[in-house]
């Protein structure tokens, strides 16, 4: 990894990959919290049955959007910033993700 463009496509690969593995570990966390939801209405319980694991599930999700915030808009411009710094260009970072304009506009600012 002495090529500093070639290092800066790894690093930018490792950090949508990582990206992409809070949108799962988010998405997954969702679906438990509907299905534990629908199981408590299927066998008829009381909802306090299931409010523990609601709560903590609903703070893992919460952590999970925190996390995608850290990651996502922080380290991501961050890096960015970095890379700049030492004269990399976006053609470096190699090909991202499509983003809403609203992400590309806040990471402008905060660059």
């Amino acid at each position: 990894m002495n090529d500093l463009s070639k290092s800066s496509r790894l690093a930018a690969s490792d950090l949508r990959c990582a990206e992409h593995s809070i949108q799962k570990a988010t998405r997954d966390a969702a679906q438990f919290l509907v299905t534990t939801l629908e199981l408590n209405e299927t066998h008829g319980l009381s909802p306090t049955f299931a409010q523990a694991t609601v709560r903590a599930t609903i703070g893992a999700l919460s952590a999970l959007a925190e996390s995608q915030h850290q990651l996502g808009f922080r380290a991501h411009v961050a890096i960015e910033k970095a890379g700049r710094a030492l004269g990399l260009t976006v053609t470096d970072w190699g090909v991202g993700d499509p983003k809403p304009a609203v992400v590309i506009d806040r990471e402008r600012s905060a660059a």
